[in-house]
């Protein structure tokens, strides 16, 4: 039993500043972003939870029709799309991570694509034109926005260039397409933010060996580097797009072990210090991983970020919506995609970690790996969840456990808890967990039928809202229940939003 003080004027640990816990959020590609209804997503997410980056893929894909070329093969630009694209994040008060990619198919060495639209995943033809159109980019951006916003944004070369996947090249032809790429912003201003190399979980994995020759490569040729990026999924073997291969999960703590390796390697170079983005991150990389759809990702959530919230400079979920389509769209409404919201624009649990993290500000007066409590003025935040990690079987890759309407892959254990609150009155308590607020499990309930008229999805969006419950000082938590108090000691007090 956990056994936990609340009251006003405890010491503080430390400071969660408004924000710490939404960092970043994600999208799969720049061009989905123009669809209205991943606008509606994002807007919702922004309303209700509030993220200070945006990172996504493919800003120089073909579909955002930016590079061109004439007869004579003279670089032109159209920024058509990209002006729409961006008037509308900063419109919702987002500050964008660009990662520079995919290479245009007018300036590809050659056609080696990824996923279902087509990623030009290779080398530049000229590595000139390849710097002009990433020059050309950012003074349009510092043009059209103000060189004060583009200040605040940062610039990330490539995505996982250690997959050939991702890039067909050698490592030293990457080395040389940040070189041109870090010339390039830096030509504009001299104080706008560039970095990479944006690792994948690989190099977690081969002790960072690609990371530790680029740090190499920017200290000897004298680059700038003022931040690093990667992506440390907690997976083995995990380029599994269809999520039917074998697919092995690693230990409960193993963001706290990758960011704490992360750093290490870093701070053992000239850049000590330097900030680090994780601008990749979910359970799995896989975009078919059913777990993702679970009441599971809350608690998962909550103790992953908790547990690692000073590690770094931001931590971007991959990603806000299951609009996303690496690998087309998904056969199902709930097909194990990454987001935060369904392809109906339905709220899953993982949605509703993070409304409750986007409230947890303040000092905090306890933290554990089951609770955190801060002070916000008189008012407590108290968050309390149950972590119930996947069985030894299915960690270790064995999915036959795992069935589009079966996906109980988890150990069980309940939790129980004792607070003493001092007199403080409990103003808001609510209960999240599979049978309060799921969506995926409201939705087998009810026989899991798919091709929901728009009626019964707006009926299921009603549904699937954390649970309002009385509050005692002693209760016990189920396998991936979730539960939010918020105490006052006299003050009015805000509520969470409930409507989209």
């Amino acid at each position: 039993m956990e056994k936990i003080l609340i009251k006003n004027g405890l010491d503080a640990e430390s400071v969660c500043e408004a924000g710490c816990f939404t960092s970043c959020i994600t999208f799969g590609r720049a061009f989905e972003a123009l669809r209205a209804d991943l606008q509606k997503d994002l807007k919702m997410l922004q309303r209700e939870i509030g993220f200070k980056y945006v990172r996504f893929h493919g800003i120089f894909h073909d579909d955002m029709a930016i590079y061109g070329e004439d007869e004579d093969g003279r670089p032109r630009y159209y920024f058509q799309y990209f002006d729409k694209l961006f008037d509308f994040l900063l419109s919702i008060g987002l500050t964008p991570i660009v990662e520079l990619s995919f290479m245009p198919s007018e300036l590809a060495t050659k056609k080696a694509t990824v996923f279902w639209w087509k990623a030009n995943g290779c080398p530049p033809t000229s590595y000139k034109k390849w710097g002009d159109l990433v020059r050309a980019t950012v003074e349009h951006a510092a043009g059209r926005y103000g060189l004060d916003e583009v200040l605040a944004w940062r610039f990330e070369v490539w995505n996982e260039p250690n997959l050939k996947s991702f890039f067909s090249g050698t490592k030293e032809e990457y080395f040389r397409l940040y070189e041109e790429s870090a010339r390039a912003v830096k030509s504009v201003d001299p104080r706008l933010k560039v970095g990479g190399p944006s690792i994948s979980g690989a190099d977690f994995r081969e002790d960072f060996v690609f990371l530790r020759a680029f740090l190499d490569f920017v200290e000897s040729s004298s680059l700038p580097l003022d931040f690093i990026t990667a992506h440390p999924y907690p997976t083995y073997w995990p380029l599994d797009s269809e999520g039917v291969k074998r697919m092995g999960y690693m230990e409960k703590n193993a963001l706290q072990r990758q960011v704490g390796e992360l750093r290490k390697v870093v701070d053992a170079s000239r850049f000590r210090g330097v900030e680090i983005h994780l601008t990749e991150w979910n359970s799995s990389p896989s975009p078919r991983d059913l777990v993702h759809d679970t009441a599971f990702m809350a608690p998962f959530i909550i103790y992953n970020l908790v547990s690692t919230v000073s590690c770094y400079d931001s931590i971007g979920f991959w990603t806000a919506s299951d609009i996303f389509e690496e690998n087309g769209p998904g056969k199902s409404q709930f097909h194990g995609g990454f987001g935060l919201i369904n392809t109906l624009g339905i709220r899953k649990p993982s949605y509703h970690a993070y409304r409750f993290l986007s409230r947890m500000k303040g000092r905090i007066v306890y933290r554990s790996d089951k609770a955190l409590v801060v002070e916000d003025g008189k008012v407590m935040h108290a968050l309390f969840w149950n972590y119930c990690h996947y069985e030894e079987e299915f960690q270790d890759g064995d999915r036959r456990a795992l069935t589009a309407t079966c996906r109980d892959v988890f150990e069980k254990r309940n939790e129980d808890f004792l607070l003493d609150i001092d007199g403080l009155e409990a103003v808001e308590c609510l209960l999240l967990g599979p049978s309060h607020g799921s969506v995926f499990d409201l939705w087998t309930e009810r026989g899991a039928k798919e091709d929901l008229s728009p009626s019964e999805a707006e009926e299921l969006s009603s549904l699937a809202e954390p649970a309002r419950v009385p509050f005692s000082p002693g209760f016990t938590l189920g396998p991936h229940e979730v539960l939010y108090v918020e105490f006052s000691s006299g003050l009015s007090t805000s509520r969470m939003p409930s409507e989209a």
